[in-house]
């Protein structure tokens, strides 16, 4: 329960507070990378399932448009701490968007993503989403020097 609180806390922060440019992975910026990658998740998914006849675009637009405000401070946060470089935060956008575009996508699956989704636009508020993206990326694809303890 302490470590969901804590979640929860930087979740609130990322949501409330602008980015500053860190140079280093404090709480914030890897939860923003957690949030920035279940959302690339659910749009490659969503692709994959539109490729093979299932369409749950619908309900993963519902959920970013419940929850845009996370997901665009996350994307605010890893833009400041990639820098000024774009290329740099295009190449991790890049290398996140081809991990979760390969694979193997069956029917079931897909609504197995589209409940996930539905639930989320269901469920305004930090929490929700909070307790789905911690569980489903419980280790961000960022590299980067960890910030020294506060």
């Amino acid at each position: 329960m302490k470590s969901f609180v804590g979640a929860f806390a930087a979740f609130a922060l990322l949501a409330a507070s602008p980015a500053g440019a860190q140079g280093c992975l404090d709480r914030e910026t890897l939860t923003a990378a957690r949030v920035h990658e279940f959302s690339t998740m659910m749009l490659a998914v969503s692709l994959r399932c539109r490729a093979i006849g299932v369409d749950i675009g619908a309900g993963n637009s519902a959920m970013l448009a419940t929850h845009g405000p996370v997901f665009a401070a996350a994307h605010r946060r890893l833009q400041a701490f990639f820098g000024p470089d774009a290329h740099a935060f295009d190449g991790y956008a890049t290398r996140l968007g081809n991990r979760y575009g390969a694979g193997a996508t069956d029917p079931a699956n897909c609504r197995r993503f589209e409940t996930v989704a539905r639930d989320l636009a269901a469920s305004p508020g930090p929490a929700a989403l909070g307790r789905v993206v911690f569980a489903m990326v419980a280790q961000p694809k960022i590299a980067g020097p960890a910030c020294p303890p506060r």
